[in-house]
This record gives C-alpha cells, sequence and structure tokens, in this order.
C-alpha cells in the first residue's frame, strides 16, 4: 500500500491519527495501533477517496483477487466494524466513515494530507534562469489551468435536478400497460397492456397522437416485453408458455408470428416463487441477435444470453457472482459497443453495469459498475453519451427517472417528473422519451359486520400500515399525505389526523404501539440505512433504538413492553432480532428467515412471515423448531389475536382475496369478508367490530410520452 503505486509513502491526518501508508502504519497521537490488514486496506481506499462513495464491489476487487470464494458481504461487514472500533467511531453518529446503505462507505472527516516523503525542500533558481523560468511558467500555468478544468468536469457533482419535462398519456387506457418500445423513427410505440377483466396481456402498437392503438398479438397466454428492431421492420417479445418463455418476433405492420426459441426467459431469485415476465428482450444493432435474461439451470440465477434471430443459438454475455445476484434488462448501446444491463443483488437492490463488445458482441471484459441502486428499467440517450433509468427506493417505492452519463465517476440527476416511473426507452431520431407511469393510490379501508367495506382513511397520497392503540380509542398509519411519508395517528374512526413524525429526509412507517399505548415503535430511511425509532404516542422527539449494519426494519412489541422485534438483514436474509425497548444488545430470534413479526398473546410463540416466501410460520419462544401455520398469506397482512389468526391469503389474479380467521382450537377456518386490491397492513379493533386494510382506489401504469425531450 503506497501512496503513489511506485513504494512512495503517502502521510493522511485525521483527527488524532496519522496513516503512514508505506509501512501500512496507523498512529493515534503518535502511538502506533494495531489493526488488521483488511480494515487497514479499506481505511485506505477511504482516505484516497475522500468524500467520495466507495462501493462494497470495490472493496471486494480490492481485498480480495478474482476467483476468490468467501462470504464477501460479512467480511466486508466485520473490516469495516474492526475498523470503527479502532478509529472509536460510531456508525449511527459517525465522526469519519458514513455508511451508504448496501451500497458502500465514504470518508466525511477532515484531511490534512501533507507533501509526500520523499519531496524535497522548494529551492530557489539562480537569477539567470528566471527569465526563463517566466515564459515556461505561463505554459505550465496554462496547462495546470487545463487540468484543472479537466478534473473540475470529472469530478462527481452532487445530484441537481434537471428541466422539468412535460409527459402525456399515449392512450391513458384503463389497466396496465407496460415495456413501451419506440419505433426507430420515433413515431410509434410497442408496448403490452392488459385490461382490468383481461387475464392475459398483449402487444399493441399506436401511432403518437390521435388514432386507435392496433393489437398485433393475441391468444391465451400472456405477451410482454415489446422490442422494435433497429430497421423497423419487426417486433421481438416475450410469451409466457406455462413455466417458460418463448421469444416470439413479428412484422410490425402485422402478421405470421415466428418463434425464436424457448427457455428460462425469466427472472429468478432463490427462496422466492415469482415466476412473473418481468424484462426486457433487445435487439443488436444489426438485427441478428436478441439479448435477454436467461436462466441455464432451473435453480440457477439469471445471466443475461446473445441469441441468433435465425437459429436460436446461445452465447452467455454474463455470469453473476452468486446464487443471490441475477443479470436482467440488457439494452445495446446505439453503436453497439456496450451493453448496458442491471445487476440485482436482491429483490430491491443492485447497479447499472456496462459490458464492453468487441465484434460479433462478444465480451472484452468483466462488466464495469457505473451506478447502484434498485434499478427498474433502464435506456440510452440516441447519441450513447447518456442513460435514463429508472430509480425507486430501498423497498421499491417512490420510482423516479434518473440520467446519468455513461462513464465511471459520474454522477446521476433527476428528472423533474411528478408520480412513479419505470421503463423509460427513447427513439434513435425525433428527440422523444416514453416511459410507465404508476398510477396506483392506496387507502386505509374498513370492514365491519353486516356492512360493505368503506373508506376509513384516504387522501390523495398513500396510506397504509394501519395499527389500533391498546384502547381502540385511536390508529397509527402510515402516510404521504404532507408530501413525504411519515407515521400520523387519527381517532378510531378515522377523523381529526395528526402528523407525528416530522423528518427532513427519509420515509419512516409501519406504526407499532406499545401495549401500554405510551409510545409507537416504528422504521424510518437514514442515510446509512433504515433503522427502528420510538417516540412518545403524543408526539415529541423521537428515540433512535437500533444501530446495526445493514436495514432494521418493521419493529412489532413483545406481550408485556419491554422488547422490540425487528427485522434486519446484517447476515445472509432477514432475520427476526429483538432489542430491549430501551435499548440495549440485538439478540437474535430466528435463524431461518424472518420478516414480520408478532408475539402471541400469552408470549409463548411468535408469528412470523418471511422475505418473498408465501406462508406464515410459528417460533415457540421457550425453545424448539418453527413450524408453518399458513401456506398462504399477502404481504404483512395478518395479526394475531388471543384465540387465532385473522389473515389475507395471497391475492386470485383478479386482485380479489378474503379477510379470514384460523382458529388457534379447531385449525379451522372462516371466512369475515371478500376483498380486493390489497397492498399492506392489517388491524384488528380490540372489540374485534372492525377490521382495517390498506388497498388501492385505483390501479393501473400508463405509457407517457415526452416531446422534445434532450
Amino acid at each position: 500500500m503506497t501512496g503513489d503505486g511506485q513504494g512512495v509513502p503517502t502521510v493522511y491526518r485525521f483527527g488524532s491519527f496519522e496513516l503512514l501508508t508505506g509501512p501500512g502504519e496507523l498512529r493515534k497521537h503518535g502511538t502506533r495501533i494495531k489493526l488488521q490488514d483488511q480494515p487497514l486496506q479499506i481505511l485506505v481506499l477511504l482516505l484516497e477517496h475522500a468524500g467520495g462513495l466507495v462501493t462494497r464491489e470495490r472493496i471486494q476487487n480490492k481485498l480480495w483477487p478474482p476467483g476468490t470464494y468467501v462470504d464477501y458481504d460479512n467480511a466486508i461487514n466485520s473490516a469495516v466494524r474492526k475498523l470503527r472500533e479502532a478509529l472509536g467511531d460510531d456508525s449511527g453518529d459517525p465522526r469519519f466513515i458514513e455508511t451508504s446503505a448496501r451500497r458502500g462507505y465514504r470518508f466525511i472527516g477532515a484531511i490534512e494530507a501533507p507533501p509526500r516523503l520523499d519531496q524535497p525542500p522548494p529551492t530557489r533558481a539562480p537569477p539567470g534562469l528566471r527569465k526563463g523560468l517566466v515564459a515556461g511558467a505561463c505554459g505550465v500555468i496554462l496547462v495546470l489551468a487545463i487540468a484543472v478544468a479537466d478534473r473540475w468536469l470529472l469530478k462527481p457533482r452532487p445530484v441537481t435536478k434537471a428541466v422539468p419535462i412535460n409527459p402525456v398519456p399515449l392512450t391513458a387506457a384503463p389497466g396496465w400497460e407496460a415495456f413501451p418500445s419506440l419505433s426507430p423513427d420515433g413515431n410509434q410505440v410497442a408496448y403490452s397492456w392488459q385490461g382490468r377483466r383481461d387475464a392475459v396481456s398483449h402487444i399493441y402498437v399506436k401511432l403518437i397522437g390521435e388514432g386507435k392503438p392496433v393489437q398485433l398479438t393475441s391468444g391465451p397466454a400472456s405477451d410482454s416485453s415489446p422490442a422494435w428492431s433497429a430497421d423497423g421492420r419487426m417486433i421481438a417479445f416475450l410469451r409466457n408458455l406455462n413455466g417458460t418463455t418463448g421469444i416470439y418476433t413479428i412484422p410490425a405492420l402485422g402478421g405470421a408470428e415466428r418463434k425464436v426459441t424457448q427457455g428460462q426467459f425469466t427472472y429468478y431469485v432463490e427462496g422466492s416463487n415469482e415466476g412473473m415476465i418481468d424484462d426486457r428482450v433487445t435487439w443488436s444493432p444489426d438485427g441478428r441477435f436478441l439479448a435477454v435474461s436467461e436462466r441455464q439451470a432451473q435453480k440457477d440465477s439469471s445471466s443475461l444470453s446473445l441469441i441468433s434471430v435465425e437459429n436460436g443459438d446461445r452465447l452467455v454475455l454474463t455470469k453473476p457472482p452468486n446464487a443471490q445476484t441475477w443479470d436482467a434488462d440488457p439494452v445495446f448501446s446505439p453503436d453497439g459497443r456496450l451493453l448496458l444491463f442491471t445487476r440485482h443483488t436482491g429483490a430491491y437492490h443492485g447497479g447499472l453495469y456496462l459490458l464492453d463488445l468487441a465484434a460479433g458482441y462478444r465480451p472484452t471484459g468483466d462488466p464495469r459498475l457505473l451506478e447502484t441502486g434498485n434499478i427498474d428499467g433502464a435506456t440510452w440517450t440516441a447519441n450513447g453519451s447518456e442513460i435514463i433509468y429508472a430509480a425507486a427506493d430501498d423497498f421499491g417505492e417512490d420510482e423516479h427517472l434518473m440520467r446519468i452519463p455513461a462513464r465511471a465517476g459520474s454522477q446521476p440527476d433527476r428528472l423533474t417528473v411528478t408520480g412513479d416511473q419505470a421503463w423509460p426507452a427513447i427513439a434513435q431520431r425525433g428527440n422523444r422519451l416514453v416511459y410507465v407511469e404508476n398510477l396506483d393510490d392506496v387507502d386505509i379501508w374498513q370492514v365491519q359486520p353486516g356492512k360493505p367495506q368503506s373508506s376509513f382513511a384516504s387522501s390523495t397520497s398513500g396510506e397504509d400500515s394501519p395499527q389500533y392503540s391498546p384502547d381502540g380509542k385511536r390508529v397509527a398509519f402510515s402516510s404521504n399525505r404532507s408530501g413525504s411519508q411519515q407515521v400520523w395517528v387519527c381517532d378510531g374512526d378515522g377523523g381529526t389526523p395528526v402528523q407525528l413524525t416530522r423528518f427532513d429526509r427519509g420515509p419512516s412507517g409501519t406504526p407499532r404501539w406499545s401495549p401500554d399505548g405510551r409510545w409507537i415503535a416504528f422504521d424510518h430511511q437514514t442515510e446509512q440505512g433504515w433503522q427502528i425509532y420510538v417516540m412518545a404516542a403524543d408526539g415529541g422527539q423521537s428515540r433512535r433504538l437500533t444501530q446495526d449494519e445493514g436495514d432494521s426494519v418493521i419493529p412489532s412489541w413483545s406481550g408485556d413492553g419491554r422488547w422490540i422485534y425487528y427485522s434486519n438483514n446484517q447476515g445472509e436474509r432477514y432475520e427476526i432480532w429483538k432489542r430491549a425497548s430501551r435499548g440495549g444488545q440485538a439478540i437474535q430470534v430466528t435463524r431461518n428467515g424472518g420478516w414480520i413479526a408478532f408475539e402471541s398473546i400469552d408470549r409463548e410463540s411468535l408469528y412470523y412471515e418471511k422475505y418473498l416466501s408465501h406462508g406464515l410460520w410459528m417460533l415457540p419462544l421457550r425453545g424448539g423448531e418453527e413450524k408453518k401455520v399458513l401456506e398462504s398469506v399477502a404481504r404483512r397482512n395478518f395479526a394475531v389475536v388471543d384465540d387465532g389468526i385473522y389473515y389475507m391469503p395471497d391475492p386470485a389474479a383478479d386482485g380479489s382475496t378474503t379477510v379470514r380467521f384460523r382458529s388457534f382450537r379447531t385449525a379451522q377456518d372462516k371466512e369475515i369478508a371478500r376483498v380486493r386490491d390489497v397492498y399492506q397492513g392489517l388491524a384488528v379493533s380490540p372489540d374485534r367490530k372492525t377490521i382495517l386494510f390498506s388497498a388501492y382506489s385505483r390501479s393501473g401504469t400508463n405509457v407517457m410520452v415526452v416531446d422534445h425531450f434532450r
């Protein structure tokens, strides 16, 4: 470890510390501090890139040579923890090392970087040389000015807002329009559409402006992800074939379909039962190949394949590093020299990558990370210099369009568009952008005996995660009605809503009452990730409970109020942990996965869902093995009472489901009510006369069109 890669040491001074890179020594007030090699290497990386984000992937590449197989995430977490201990740094209130949740770390302390140790003291030029040096200095100044300007232009800059754009809907048809693709001239859009009463989706083409959409495909199978060939003659698309996926082409003007090949062209995440087509197929610029995400075997994660349109032959382009990582959504650059794609490392996390291509679209090296985040579709600008992509927060919310230059070290700008956006596409000509806008609006609804489903709490923004206070007189819930997601409280009948939390940055949600009704626990997204907070039920200052690595989410209280359960993903998966409600050491509760948990009323058992899995599990708290007690539960939609469980099974294809009660005594179900379009959060009043849940008031997506996009 050296300052310039040639054996010349560098000294960094920050606070009371001094790092000498040559011998690799960390000192405090001149006294050497013992620090292992990996934490020391991470410190050097952070200091070399002070103020900038050092990604976890960059740390991985620094610490381990290619072909090394270790548990990278846990090893990096351990090394950073040891480094913080050596520096006396607190992850919750850092002086030196700031965590960017799931992305990496940033050195935020003030650094004094003195000259290199081999640099001689300055000397004064002899009088006879000064005249010549003046002329030379002018040239040096010019070179330095150019260098400074170049460094400024390439230096990562803070995210700024771009010029507002003015989108208009392509059709405003009810239902779900998705995966838009612009014709090369920018005058037509191919997209998939599923009406509200339709069981499947099909491919449509519409001229921008007036006129009706033309349906290209039909039949009992769902078609999606249309892609226009570069010459504008053909459209490729994906078709669901009962467990596998077919790639087809069809003339853009309509006509006979042609099946190119069949395979596992869908996402695959180990431990997930999801099987929907939610991916993109793309043409190579010369029209000879299609790129798509594919599983090579049933239990493999998805890599990218290049498929010959002529005969279906395949070439594997990428290889994800492990079974929990999968590659998807490939898009060729206009000149065909780069392939843009998304590498997912979890349901709500991943990054944009660039793969260099040689002749014949053969990869020439490993993919290069461009930007991390929760990506939901990306595309190139017409000249190939920039990328437009959709990004969301760590839990798939607040999707928005971003613009980033297609070079390493660039910082994105957010496009000023209202609503949630996904799957952008840009025409090769015509300065036109299309994307999908999410129209979902979630409200809190209620069901009472003998009465139809009715609104309980609603606004023009979203409301979810209701929970009754122990006396039933108040309800806590999460809402965006103030412009950001905060915790609110209202009366037991939905009236008199009052905002409790007022964080300037980051959403807050999943409020839970303490058994005595005096406190509310909730989760809040900080710059270091999601953490659990506690505040008085009548408002006031909140207190941060957790200081965990990773995300800590979805709290719930023990029956005696002494403990708060929550889910954390610092290990291989989300597990249930608990802490004393007054603060203290975290204790791991589950070992085979855990996502949202409630303690039984008798405090003997814990009932919980698992992340990206269906069903409900029970774990005896005095010792014993977990047991699956329900086969199907819609996410976060269950409530434990003294004699049973209220829950909703996963919705059917049309969005309908039921509120059910499973008796502990008989292990039998009773249907309470029929509901539809449910979201997350189910609550039962203490007298059991009212059941609250969140559901979509309107649901669907529209293709939006932006003219004169630059």
